[in-house]
């Protein structure tokens, strides 16, 4: 699809649902068990598109939603009994399956295993077009439930390239990009995608939603204004199955457009789709491509901040080359070390450990 062909406006739903985790579940047929009822409810919600207008459509859903998050499983155990291969796994076929006899996109994000990395799993954010087509796959970088491609970053590079890494769909709707949850904390991660041509992010979120007191809320709204790019944020409507409060996912999805208004918002916890509304790609395209001051992106000098960004580590890449990360504590001791690249800036005060080795 190329910018030459206009794109008429579409619709975007935030499928806000209950998250039904499978932390409890003894087997990986367990596991499946329960996710394959959460998809049996998804599928019948996805039916009920239309009744929002007849443009073409993106169905989101939040992060974590057909599995919940690892808690005391160690990566083996939450590989095998909650991990799919997307595509390849007849869960995510059911999906794929799904898009293609309603001609609709369907954003989702689930924990993923991938024969060609064993011992791995990644947060995978994925894009499924009209033709049932998977058009993208991102594996979230900035995470400690599951294992970050920065973990064994030149590798994972020399396998897929930065195409690999930050992946834009160039799609009948426009250009897509992903990333989830906590990452909207992270300006690099939008940013990253925008630079590669995203002008629609989706974020499928498991984030506290209407208790918001991490500024989820106020990330969203800054991420889409300064890359000039609708933000599309699906939440959960709650999480049940696991040793966290029902309604610790308070639900509030929420729709952006590049200036940071919200342009449509859903409820607080429970299911709905009521957070819907027109994206207009060509509307935004316009606005980007003039060279007023309120273009922001058009502004934006890179190479002054390269100086810095190639000077800096804090967290460290390659901390799991070898092998994947076995269990999230073993993630603190590479926080550790982060903690420590802190310090030698001045970005905190030295750790104890140093200051003593200083004496």
């Amino acid at each position: 699809m190329t910018m030459l062909t206009p794109i008429l406006p579409w619709r975007a739903t935030c499928m806000q649902v209950y998250t039904h985790a499978t932390n409890r579940a003894k087997t990986r047929a367990e596991a499946m068990a329960i996710i394959n009822k959460s998809l049996d409810r998804w599928l019948e919600l996805l039916d009920n598109l239309g009744r929002y207008g007849a443009e073409k459509q993106l169905a989101l859903f939040p992060e974590f939603a057909l599995q919940g998050f690892p808690g005391k499983e160690s990566a083996a155990e939450w590989i095998e009994k909650s991990c799919f291969e997307i595509p390849g796994s007849p869960e995510i076929q059911r999906l794929q399956d799904k898009a293609k006899a309603l001609g609709i996109f369907i954003g989702a994000n689930a924990y993923e295993r991938d024969p060609e990395w064993p011992g791995r799993y990644f947060n995978c954010s994925f894009l499924i077009d009209d033709t049932g087509t998977i058009v993208l796959k991102y594996r979230r970088i900035n995470t400690q439930h599951a294992g970050s491609p920065h973990d064994f970053m030149d590798k994972y590079l020399a396998r897929y390239g930065v195409e690999g890494i930050f992946p834009v769909a160039k799609t009948k709707l426009g250009n897509i990009g992903m990333i989830p949850c906590g990452e909207i904390m992270y300006p690099e991660a939008a940013r990253a995608v925008m630079f590669r041509g995203a002008e629609v992010l989706l974020h499928p979120t498991s984030d506290f939603g209407a208790w918001d007191n991490w500024s989820w809320q106020s990330c969203k709204k800054a991420r889409a204004s300064e890359n000039m790019m609708y933000l599309i944020s699906a939440n959960s409507g709650g999480i049940h199955g696991t040793n966290v409060p029902d309604t610790e996912n308070a639900g509030r999805s929420r729709i952006f457009d590049w200036e940071g208004r919200i342009l449509s918002e859903g409820p607080s916890p429970g299911e709905s789709m009521r957070c819907n509304t027109l994206i207009d790609v060509e509307a935004l395209r316009r606005v980007r491509s003039t060279e007023g001051g309120f273009n922001r992106i058009v502004g934006i000098r890179t190479e002054i901040y390269r100086l810095v960004y190639d000077n800096t580590v804090f967290f460290p890449a390659n901390s799991f080359a070898e092998a994947g990360m076995e269990s999230r504590a073993k993630i603190k001791e590479v926080r550790q070390s982060a903690l420590s690249n802190l310090a030698k800036v001045g970005a905190i005060p030295p750790l104890a450990t140093e200051r003593k080795a200083a004496e």
